[in-house]
């Protein structure tokens, strides 16, 4: 041991093996927090992309769908990338109205 003015000890720091059950946890947890961040960020997007991904089909004709979209099946991406990117915007005139 050292001794110090404040009579102070020394530390010793042990390290502790986990294994592959602890890597699998570190993971699990490391995942858990990505999936909660993607949450806080795109939250209401995830949500309404998928309300419209539900209800499109039961509102609108094929017809209809292929003439927006091109395809006759509306896709979840797609809607997603287009709320994103409308999300994105109105944050973007909000912000530079209130300037």
């Amino acid at each position: 041991m050292i001794d110090t003015p404040l009579h102070i000890r020394a530390l010793r720091l042990r390290t502790m093996q986990l294994g592959p059950m602890g890597a699998v946890l570190a993971a699990l947890t490391l995942f858990a927090a990505g999936l909660v961040m993607i949450l806080l960020v795109f939250g209401k997007v995830l949500v309404l992309s998928a309300v419209v991904s539900w209800a499109w089909p039961h509102l609108f004709s094929t017809d209809f769908t292929r003439y927006v979209f091109g395809t006759e099946q509306l896709s979840f991406w797609k809607v997603l990338a287009v709320f994103t990117l409308a999300a994105f915007v109105i944050a973007w005139m909000r912000r530079r109205r209130s300037r």
